[in-house]
């Protein structure tokens, strides 16, 4: 799942056109780890990027 959300908010940058980088990516996503596996977690007090079909800026 972690990279569908890597890749996700690499496309979302790249039609907006951004750059995507790590730091723009660590506003929205944290680090997380659950059962030994890593992912990437939505940070509890970022806006949602995506909702339904419609882009959040």
């Amino acid at each position: 799942m972690g990279m569908v959300r890597i890749r996700h908010f690499e496309f979302l940058c790249r039609s907006m056109h951004f750059e995507p980088s790590v730091d723009r990516f660590r506003v929205f996503y944290q680090l997380h780890s659950a059962q030994g596996f890593y992912s990437f977690a939505q940070r509890p007090m970022a806006k949602k990027i995506l909702l339904s079909t419609e882009i959040i800026s």
